[in-house]
């Protein structure tokens, strides 16, 4: 059934017109971040630079390969939502709506096996995609001369994982729609809702929760007011990203490819790295942030079980 199922969708126009549309918006950053690898490169290897005060300071830190990737996540969270959604959202209401769901059912074939297969069928086409996608640059990188180091590589590869886990996240919300929803244009209507409350009202609702909770920048206040305001502040940031799928995502994957990252605030826009001196391993970050990874890789597990369990209690009569 999981066979059948990636065969469908590996052939299927619709997944293959988002897939090339996916590849190309992820071109741009993708060049981007390669032509300020080459920038900080020639920056390193000129050498310091006399400062106006007379003091010799590097220009630039050497670059990592994985920093080539930095810009990706952004464009990700949007487009391949999408395209996660447009796999998943008529997989069950489209054979219940055409009543192949009956003909499928009179098969020998339990119900579970046809929502699981449904179900990793679809993961593994984005699982193969995002592989022949990492595939591609990294054979890119190495034809610009850019070598990854183990670091690199597994950096890379956690940042592959995490994507592909988010992907899961709306095309295992787009399922559990599907399955719940007896007719595709409503599915579609509902995964369409569903993705901009996530992606566009939990995030205005934390830019106001910030202003309610955390209140404005005590500006000229005493060290303890900071101290609280920033923890104010920081509790709603965290609370926001857990529930914000986009948010959370781009969190855990820029820590994947940066290990110094400690703080990312999108409320705020700030971040806070530990200095490059070559410690900080690309698990550093994961572990600083586990609450989000713990989200990131349960939400498909649960939305999923919602799928499996509708599709148990379906009535196709």
């Amino acid at each position: 059934m999981a066979g059948k199922e990636l065969t469908d969708h590996l052939t299927n126009w619709t997944f293959l017109a988002f897939a090339l549309l996916l590849i190309v918006v992820c071109i741009l950053p993708f060049q981007q971040g390669l032509t300020g690898y080459q920038a900080t490169q020639a920056a390193y290897a000129a050498g310091p630079v006399v400062t106006p005060w007379g003091v010799e300071e590097f220009g630039s830190s050497l670059p990592n390969a994985a920093d080539v990737y930095t810009r990706l996540p952004g464009e990700l969270s949007t487009v391949g939502a999408i395209l996660a959604i447009a796999m998943g959202f008529d997989l069950i209401s489209r054979e219940r709506q055409t009543g192949s769901l009956k003909l499928l059912l009179v098969r020998p074939i339990f119900r579970d096996e046809i929502i699981t297969g449904k179900a990793l069928g679809g993961l593994f086409a984005l699982g193969i995609l995002v592989a022949a996608g990492l595939a591609v640059s990294l054979a890119v990188l190495l034809i610009e001369g850019i070598v990854p180091g183990p670091d690199d590589l597994v950096s890379i590869s956690l940042f592959g994982i995490v994507t592909v886990a988010f992907l899961a996240f709306y095309f295992s919300l787009a399922l559990a729609i599907s399955t719940v929803v007896p007719r595709t244009g409503k599915a579609f209507l509902y995964a369409l809702i569903a993705f901009f409350i996530f992606s566009a009202l939990v995030p205005t609702v934390g830019a106001v929760a910030k202003d309610v909770v955390a209140g404005a920048h005590p500006l000229g206040a005493g060290p303890s007011e900071r101290e609280d305001y920033q923890t104010r502040l920081a509790l709603v940031n965290s609370v926001v990203t857990v529930f914000s799928p986009q948010w959370n995502y781009e969190l855990v994957a820029k820590s994947a490819l940066e290990p110094r990252l400690t703080t990312y605030s999108f409320i705020e826009g700030s971040v806070v790295l530990l200095p490059g001196d070559g410690t900080a391993r690309p698990a550093d970050a994961l572990a600083r942030f586990w609450q989000n990874v713990l989200v990131l890789f349960t939400a498909p597990f649960v939305l999923f079980g919602i799928a499996y369990i509708a599709f148990q209690r379906m009535d196709v009569r």
